[in-house]
C-alpha cells in the first residue's frame, strides 16, 4: 500500500510539473497570430499589439510595450484587430511593459464610429499593470483600440474639406523624419497679428485632436465672428506635428526616441527644427504671435498656463478668456492649472519665454466625452476671437 501511495504521489508531482510546463503558441509583433476561431493582427497604420500569447480557442494575452525602454510617459498605447472565423466570445488579456492601464478600449468596425467597452467590464491587476476583457463578436472585423484611431490620411482628408469649404488653404510645413508630410493651415498671411495653435504631438492623445478639429473649423467658419476675426488675425495651425508616432503606435516619441514637446529649444528633431525655421521666418518678417495653444490629451481636462509672476502681453488675458468660456460652456468641467514657467522645454514655456505672451497647453481627459469636448471648443475658439479682437496692439 506504501508503494502504491509513493507511485501515485510521484504521478502526481509530474503532472503538476507538466500542466505548469504546458507551452503556448507565442507570435512576435507583425506576426499572424490567431487560431481556427479568430486572428489578432497589427498589419494597420497606428497599430501596436505587441507579443501575442495563444492561450486557448478565443483567448490571447497581448504584451503591451513601449517604443522605447523608459523613462516614457504613462501611456500605453494598443490598437489591434480581431478578424472573427465564426461567431465568438473572445477573451483578452493585456500585459503592460514599463506602464499601467490607462485607457477604455475602443472598437469599431468601420474605423469612423467607436464605441468603448463598458468599463465595469475590465478587470485590472494588480498594481494596475495589466488588463482583461471579452467580446462578443460575429463574423465582422473589429478594430480595438486604446483610444480612437485618428490618422495622417484622416488629417489629409479634413485639409481637402476645408479647401472646399472655401476658408482655408492646406500646405505642408514640411516633412518628418519618415518623409510623412506635416500639414500646415496659413490664414490671411499678409497680416501681422498671429494665432499659432499646434496639435498631436504625443500620439496617444486622441482626446486633444478633437478638441484641436472643433477649435480649428470654428476659427474658419463662415460666421461673422469668424470671418471678422481672419480680417485681421493670420491663423497658423499644424494639426499633427508626430505623424511617425502616430503610424508607428507610439506611445509618446517620434521615431528618434524623442519626446518632441521636450525639444522646444533644443529643437534636435526633424520636426522640432521645423518649428524653429517657422517661428524664425516669423520673426525675421516682422509677424507677431499674440497667442499660443497646443493640445494634448491627459486624465481630466485642464490648462497649463502661467501664474501671476510671468506676466503676459497683454496682461490677464489667459484668465479672462478662460473665465468668459466658463460662463457658456456647459457639461466640461475644467482647471486653470497656473504655474511658473520652469525649465522644461516643452512649447507652452518656450513660447512664453521667447515672445512673453499667453501661452497654454490645452489637455483634454482621456474619457471626456467627445460631444462635450467639441462643444465646448467651439466656445473657446469663439471666446478667443473676441478677445483677440478687443485688443489694441499697437506694436
Amino acid at each position: 500500500m506504501k508503494l502504491r501511495n509513493a507511485r501515485l504521489s510521484v504521478l502526481a508531482f509530474v503532472a503538476l510539473l507538466t500542466g505548469a510546463c504546458v507551452s503556448h503558441p507565442e507570435y512576435a509583433a507583425g506576426v499572424a497570430c490567431g487560431t481556427s476561431v479568430v486572428s489578432v493582427s497589427d498589419d494597420f497604420e497606428g497599430a501596436r499589439r505587441g507579443t501575442c500569447t495563444v492561450l486557448g480557442p478565443a483567448h490571447f494575452k497581448l504584451d503591451i510595450v513601449p517604443e522605447n525602454s523608459p523613462p516614457i510617459n504613462d501611456s500605453p498605447w494598443f490598437a489591434f484587430r480581431l478578424s472573427p472565423q465564426q461567431a465568438a466570445r473572445v477573451r483578452i488579456k493585456l500585459r503592460y511593459t514599463d506602464g499601467h492601464h490607462r485607457y477604455v478600449p475602443k472598437i469599431s468596425y468601420d474605423r469612423i464610429y467607436w464605441q468603448p467597452i463598458d468599463e465595469q467590464s475590465i478587470t485590472t491587476s494588480l498594481f494596475r499593470r495589466g488588463a482583461s476583457f471579452e467580446l462578443n463578436l460575429d463574423e465582422r472585423p473589429v478594430y480595438v483600440t486604446a483610444q480612437e484611431l485618428i490618422l495622417p490620411s484622416d488629417y489629409s482628408l479634413w485639409c481637402t474639406n476645408l479647401e472646399r469649404f472655401g476658408t482655408a488653404q492646406c500646405s505642408g510645413l514640411g516633412y518628418s523624419g519618415n518623409r510623412q508630410k506635416i500639414f500646415r493651415i496659413d490664414v490671411n498671411p499678409a497680416e501681422r497679428d498671429t494665432l499659432l495653435i499646434v496639435g498631436r504631438q504625443h500620439p496617444p492623445e486622441v482626446s486633444g485632436a478633437f478638441a484641436f478639429f472643433a477649435f480649428a473649423d470654428t476659427l474658419f467658419a463662415k460666421t461673422e465672428l469668424a470671418q471678422q476675426f481672419r480680417e485681421q488675425f493670420r491663423i497658423i495651425a499644424i494639426p499633427m506635428l508626430n505623424p511617425d508616432g502616430v503610424i508607428a503606435g507610439h506611445w509618446r516619441h517620434n521615431p528618434g526616441g524623442v519626446d518632441l514637446n521636450r525639444d522646444w529649444g533644443p529643437f534636435t528633431q526633424p520636426e522640432t527644427r521645423l518649428i524653429h525655421d517657422l517661428l524664425q521666418q516669423l520673426d525675421d518678417n516682422g509677424t507677431k504671435i499674440r497667442f499660443f495653444l497646443d493640445f494634448h490629451s491627459t486624465k481630466r481636462n485642464v490648462f497649463y498656463t502661467q501664474n501671476e509672476e510671468f506676466p503676459t502681453d497683454p496682461p490677464g488675458m489667459m484668465n479672462d478668456w478662460l473665465e468668459q468660456s466658463a460662463e457658456r460652456i456647459e457639461d466640461y468641467a475644467f482647471e486653470n492649472d497656473a504655474r511658473a514657467v520652469s525649465e522644461q522645454a516643452n512649447s507652452k514655456n518656450y513660447m512664453y519665454k521667447r515672445y512673453g505672451i499667453p501661452t497654454a497647453t490645452y489637455e483634454v481627459g482621456d474619457e471626456t466625452n467627445r460631444l462635450a469636448t467639441q462643444k465646448a471648443a467651439v466656445v473657446f475658439a469663439e471666446e478667443l476671437m473676441r478677445l483677440l479682437l478687443g485688443q489694441d496692439y499697437a506694436q
